[in-house]
């Protein structure tokens, strides 16, 4: 349980690490606005929701996205109408003093713990990332695939994904104030640009999936068994 532990922590501190995906944007955002706890409470709410999805990978999790096929692109156009929001509110957002206090609102936690929380879960892709991730660790022959191991890998990824995200906000706060209010602000009209660009890319693959049909699920398995990864049933007793 220990080793499951240690791995799940180690994938979502390393794979939270790029700046790239609208949770982390958002992160890097509040602390930008010195807005630390709010940040910290996003990223645990994002860690929570995709500790479920490295739960579900230990079962072939995917295997049911394929069945259900509304779910995805449900998601999808629901994720890029809220990213395509936040990335005008953050452009339109002047940014805050360097040397203001954090700035305090009543029920921010709770509000950016389920923001972080609905952005993840609306991202069924990340199912795949974590089947990678499982078969990568299938691979280490470390780690025996059943339900003993599936909740201390979760819990491990989720810790890593807060540790990470700690850190970041850490250092932000520790180093933000050598920043000018314009520096600040550009920064955080780019954050807004960046969220813009992610949600009009979630709608374009969207549209893309609509247009150019996906191959059938057992030609997707197949793809999968040429590369050397084992099965979704092998992942699964």
């Amino acid at each position: 349980m220990l080793a499951a532990a240690l791995l799940g922590f180690c994938f979502g501190y390393i794979g939270s690490m790029p700046v790239a995906g609208p949770i982390a944007v958002l992160v890097f955002g509040r602390g930008l606005e010195n807005r630390s706890r709010h940040g910290f409470y996003l990223a645990c709410g994002a860690a929570v929701a995709e500790s479920v999805y490295a739960y579900l990978a230990f079962w072939g999790f995917s295997a049911f996205l394929a069945r259900y096929a509304w779910i995805e692109p449900t998601s999808r156009v629901a994720a890029a109408i809220i990213l395509i929001g936040l990335g005008i509110h953050f452009y339109r957002k002047p940014a805050q003093d360097p040397e203001a206090p954090p700035a305090r609102k009543l029920g921010g936690n709770k509000r950016s713990f389920f923001l972080g929380a609905t952005i993840t879960a609306l991202n069924p892709t990340l199912i795949a990332t974590w089947t990678a991730a499982v078969t990568t660790v299938y691979s280490l022959d470390i780690v025996s695939f059943d339900s003993s191991e599936a909740l201390p890998f979760s819990l491990g990824a989720a810790i890593g994904i807060v540790g990470w995200f700690g850190t970041l906000l850490y250092l932000m706060n520790r180093f933000r104030t050598r920043f000018s209010r314009s520096s600040l602000e550009r920064l955080v009209h780019i954050m807004g640009v960046l969220l813009i660009v992610l949600g009009i890319g979630i709608a374009l693959r969207f549209t893309y999936r609509l247009i150019v049909p996906r191959p059938p699920p057992h030609q997707e398995a197949g793809g999968l068994a040429g590369s050397g990864a084992p099965p979704l049933g092998a992942l699964r007793k």
